[in-house]
């Protein structure tokens, strides 16, 4: 596996599980307010602008060496497998939650 599959994957990783635990976190709340519509949201926008920017030629101009994460996250977004992985890993990993009683 080169190193571009290990961050391609890394990245993959987390972003199903800051989605995950958001959205089970949603699921189990009961009094929903404008703060906490914010911190669920904010975060999951949050995570994405910092992986954009983490992976940024800004980072690599700003430590000039061999940095190899430069594009990881437009690529893995830019594939319809990613979207798709992502929608499937959620649902069977919130599956638990609606089957409860």
């Amino acid at each position: 596996m080169s190193q571009a599959d290990l961050q391609s994957f890394a990245f993959i990783v987390a972003t199903i599980m800051v989605i995950v635990v958001n959205l089970e976190n949603a699921l189990e709340i009961w009094y929903w307010t404008g703060l906490y519509h914010f911190v669920l949201w904010g975060t999951i926008v949050i995570h994405f602008l910092f992986h954009f920017a983490l992976y940024s030629t800004f980072i690599y101009k700003i430590f000039k060496t061999n940095y190899q994460y430069v594009g990881v996250a437009q690529a893995v977004l830019s594939t319809g497998n990613f979207w798709f992985t992502l929608l499937i890993t959620c649902a069977i990993l919130l599956l638990p939650v609606f089957c409860r009683e």
